[in-house]
């Protein structure tokens, strides 16, 4: 089946308050914007630029602390 015929089976097992919660998330969901503005840079590109004014080394950081842990 599709998701929509299933998702339709789906609500119609619920009681009517699970159908108010779901009803509220669609109109929720409705709401949000489509898409990401064309404008915003990725979000891997900004902490890389974040993480660029960092001194020394983030992987060895990263292993001094597993090793701290052990």
């Amino acid at each position: 089946m599709k998701i929509k015929e299933e998702t339709i089976k789906e609500l119609n097992q619920l009681p009517p308050y699970q159908l108010s919660k779901v009803y509220d998330f669609i109109q929720a969901i409705k709401k949000e914007p489509a898409q990401l503005p064309r404008n915003r840079e990725a979000p891997y590109l900004r902490t890389r630029e974040i993480l660029k004014k960092c001194k020394g080394s983030l992987a060895d950081d990263i292993v001094a602390d597993r090793d701290d842990r052990l």
